[in-house]
């Protein structure tokens, strides 16, 4: 029985070999998705359905084959030699057209260099052939294919994989650009996520004496993309390796603000990460999100709105209306990014030299915003950096600078749209027409811990409100003003002088608006260390707010040497160029000293330690603690008499009032 079975196993193999040399070889492998495109076998899920065919070396077809639900294929082939076998990538999905990722040893594949070449081992194969879309009607045409030399093994191990979500060319519409990406996003439902591969090589756009000059790619629009309609759509713009698709490529490194080195012990500051891709776009708007989006890593400028959103999306590290190094353009357009619907997350967002608005909110949209940088924007009579006509927005740790328009508008200034309910806190207000507006029936809006300076009207104020509803409830909290043209807050507009401060009233009764308090007693003492007593009235029950001033400049005159304020931190926290570059005065004119209660009798009584700065810092870039010198840090060359104090009064309501005379230390 034992020998039987042994001949039986020689007869078996033996019949095997006579089938394999009668032409018994085969050409087999599996067509996959890399839904991650990172060209890594662990992640590939099998393809059905998808059309392969069989072409020997001299280009003659022979077979054509659909895989299976394994993703799998197989040609039997007549004997040894060589052959082509090719994907057609329009077989994959109906509506959307996938990228090439993947091939085996001896794929065809493109180098931003060395044009086609034939790999000898499989890896990644990002963009077929040439780059092109894929034509599968003849051989010559197709883009995916790999040569296999068949021997007198069988070859099985033919293997290929694409992606719907990667960008492999900066080409305006086709195969594995930004365009069929978008319309694969809205084809295959469920989370998709750009990865952008790009094999080509980035252009350098000027020229630098020391250093790497700065390149980036950049897409050309020759029509409005279309609009993303299926949730959570990533459009990114972080370029990756094509060798390599889990590795960075960054051709234009380091983020905006950075010094070029870094030294021991420096603080680390979030940051607006430099672009690598730059979207030239045309028409109404460059990228709408219908559905829940992401948008980053990109810069943007050409449409008429840089990015719509009309359901929750985050934006960041995106910049609209400027090139990839920070540059305005001329094409910025009229509205940067308008949200619509949904709430709109935003962090390290830039957007300049739009005519119109910066960044707008409507009335069903929400705005959770931190580090954001909005210049340039808007007209001298209509538009702002930021318009909120909706309610629970936060704009956190900010710059809204030199806008000719407003910095940020609280509702629209005829009434239809208040707002409420709005978080200003932490942002530098600069340069603007006005600082920020607060229009009627807007309330329990929250404007706290800003730098509200150099804002040509006001620093906050109240829009006209004659026949419509006053806005109450807005507390202004703990800011600092400076150099603002007329008053730091300005809540009566019928002043015969807009530039006086509020005298407080003498009663508190049948007030339009909170009355300003009046601060009656204030002495600068030396004892036990430099201090302030400041005594005064106000109404029962409220907060009081005391501001320090300077009301001479002989303190300009003794410190000839005066550091520049917050420089480095400026610095820090926004995009700067040449031509946008703040210099901050190291002496304001109401800078936030510290707050205390009434009385029941509406006297009021404080005393604050003023902190002495032991000499005027150079100006430095080596920490952000050498350069906080606000002007409570009394300079050594200022003496008690050149400082003044101020007040302003918040009820328990949140209604805060103007602020009050000065009163010169005693």
């Amino acid at each position: 029985m034992i020998r039987f079975l042994r001949l039986t196993a020689v007869l078996v193999c033996a019949f095997a070999a006579m089938a394999q040399q009668r032409g018994g070889l085969k050409v087999a492998g599996g067509v996959f998705e890399d839904r991650m495109a990172l060209a890594v076998r662990s992640h590939f899920l099998p393809a059905e359905g998808v059309t392969v065919r069989l072409y020997r070396g001299d280009r003659t077809p022979l077979a054509t084959a659909k895989t299976n639900r394994d993703g799998m294929y197989v040609f039997n082939v007549d004997g040894p030699g060589e052959y082509v076998v090719t994907v057609d990538s329009r077989s994959f999905h109906t509506e959307a057209w996938p990228e090439q990722t993947f091939g085996s040893a001896g794929a065809h594949c493109v180098h931003p260099e060395r044009g086609t070449t034939v790999t000898l081992y499989e890896g990644p194969c990002i963009g077929g052939r040439t780059l092109g879309s894929d034509n599968h009607a003849s051989l010559a045409t197709a883009e995916h294919l790999t040569q296999v030399s068949v021997g007198q093994d069988s070859q099985t191990n033919v293997d290929f994989a694409f992606s719907f979500d990667a960008v492999a060319t900066t080409a305006d519409a086709g195969q594995g650009s930004l365009r069929q990406y978008l319309l694969n996003a809205n084809a295959v439902r469920g989370p998709n996520r750009m990865r952008f591969v790009p094999v080509e090589r980035a252009r350098t756009h000027q020229e630098t004496p020391v250093g790497v000059a700065p390149r980036w790619w950049t897409i050309t629009l020759a029509s409005p993309l279309p609009e993303l309609r299926d949730d959570d759509t990533t459009v990114d713009g972080l370029a990756y390796n094509f060798l390599s698709p889990a590795s960075l490529a960054d051709p234009n490194p380091g983020r905006f603000g950075e010094s070029a080195t870094l030294q021991s012990g420096e603080r680390q500051i979030s940051r607006l990460r430099r672009p690598e891709l730059e979207l030239v776009a045309r028409g109404d708007s460059a990228i709408v999100c219908a559905a829940r989006c992401a948008v980053r890593g990109f810069a943007v400028h050409g449409a008429s709105t840089g990015i719509i959103t009309r359901a929750d999306a985050r934006v960041e590290h995106v910049l609209v209306g400027s090139t990839p190094d920070g540059v305005p353009t001329r094409d910025g357009g009229t509205v940067g990014v308008m949200a619509e619907r949904g709430t709109l997350v935003a962090r390290h967002l830039l957007v300049t030299a739009q005519t119109r608005v910066g960044l707008s909110v409507g009335r069903e949209a929400r705005l959770d915003a931190e580090h954001l940088d909005v210049s340039h924007s808007g007209e001298p009579l209509s538009g702002a950096g930021v318009v909120l006509l909706s309610s629970g927005s936060t704009v956190r740790s900010s710059v809204i600078a030199s806008n000719p328009g407003a910095g940020i508008v609280l509702g629209a200034t005829d009434g239809s749209a208040p707002a409420t309910n709005n978080t200003i806190d932490g942002v530098t207000i600069s340069g603007n027409q006005a600082g920020v507006i607060i229009s009627p029936g807007s309330s329990r809006n929250v404007i706290t811990r800003n730098d509200i300076m150099w804002n040509r009207l006001g620093g906050v104020t109240v829009s006209p409100w004659e026949n419509l509803t006053q806005p109450r409830e807005n507390r202004i909290s703990a800011n600092r003003f400076d150099e603002n043209g007329l008053r730091p807050i300005v809540l009566d507009l019928d002043t015969e002088s807009p530039n006086s401060l509020h005298p407080g009233a003498e009663t508190c009764a049948n007030a339009v608006m909170l009355p300003a308090p009046r601060v009656t007693y204030v002495r600068v003492s030396e004892e036990n260390g430099l201090r302030a007593i400041i005594r005064g009235r106000a109404c029962p029950g409220q907060i009081v707010e005391l501001y320090q001033s300077f009301v001479t400049s002989a303190v300009r005159d003794k410190a000839a040497s005066m550091p520049r304020v917050r420089g480095g931190k400026i610095r820090s926290e926004t995009m700067t160029t040449e031509s946008r570059t703040f210099a901050l005065p190291s002496i304001g004119e109401f800078n936030y000293l510290g707050a205390t209660n009434t009385m029941p009798d509406g006297t009021f009584e404080a005393i604050f330690p003023l902190p002495v700065v032991t000499g005027a810092p150079e100006e430095s870039e080596t920490s952000l603690e050498e350069n906080d010198v606000w002007a409570t840090q009394v300079l050594t060359s200022a003496e008690p008499s050149d400082r003044a104090f101020s007040a302003i009064a918040i009820d328990a309501a949140g209604n805060t009032s103007e602020m009050s005379v000065r009163r010169k230390a005693d």
